[in-house]
């Protein structure tokens, strides 16, 4: 199973930045749990720096993330010092891989975020502790500015729930998204999958599959990434119904 590591930045005695009566270490811890629940329903094997107000030094997080063998690590933060909007980090002397994976998470945050104004200010590389000690792709997001406009968009729990939705999508365009509980219905056409009828064959449990398309109803799940594949009905994905 994919292994994913959550970083909630600062945490005790590291308050991180504030600003607009908005705290980064209690932001970003909450951000963190509702992220670590998403993936773990998602299929994903998730590990956590801390899940409540504790500090951690910047080594030891690294540590952590090397001793579960992540196969991705994610710093959550928000930035202060005047600017506005979101921005990424990889390590600066970093695998294609790495990259790759930048772009893909970067693309898919800005997808979710930009609606309700969040300036996109790129990705950027710098020699990060987390980045630069672990052992695995690490990328560190700085979800906006506290000291700015920002601080009214950071501060909507619709806004947090967006971002964490992108970076869901984004693991999920990385890794597949796995069908870990139940087996889902393979039907041709997304009519079919909501009719029930025509059914071809079944996901079985534990299937690896990406996400080709999605309606509001159902999901196109292929097993090679970019080709499309069978459709199923959303509400049927690991609950066995059929």
């Amino acid at each position: 199973m994919t292994k994913i590591w959550i970083d909630a930045g600062h945490g005790g005695k590291d308050s991180g930045a504030t600003g607009n009566g908005l705290v980064e270490k209690n932001w970003v811890l909450s951000v963190a749990n509702q992220l670590q629940s998403e993936l773990v329903k998602a299929g994903f094997e998730v590990g956590m720096t801390r899940t409540n107000d504790t500090f951690y030094e910047l080594s030891d997080r690294a540590k952590k993330a090397n001793s579960f063998k992540a196969d991705l690590f994610i710093s959550i933060h928000f930035n202060a010092g005047g600017g506005k909007g979101f921005e990424d980090y990889i390590y600066t002397s970093t695998p294609a891989g790495t990259v790759e994976s930048q772009k893909i998470i970067h693309k898919n945050i800005i997808a979710k975020i930009t609606k309700h104004g969040m300036r996109d200010r790129g990705m950027k590389r710098a020699n990060f502790a987390v980045l630069r000690e672990t052992a695995m792709d690490a990328i560190l997001l700085e979800a906006g500015f506290c000291d700015s406009s920002d601080a009214t968009i950071l501060a909507k729990k619709a806004y947090q729930t967006d971002f964490c939705a992108g970076i869901i999508s984004g693991v999920q365009e990385l890794f597949g998204t796995p069908v870990t509980k139940y087996r889902a219905g393979k039907y041709l056409t997304s009519n079919d999958a909501i009719s029930g009828k025509n059914i071809k064959g079944y996901l079985e449990a534990g299937t690896k599959v990406f996400v080709y398309k999605e309606t509001a109803k159902t999901l196109n799940l292929t097993t090679t990434k970019g080709v499309p594949g069978s459709w199923v009905l959303k509400t049927e994905v690991n609950t066995g119904k059929r």
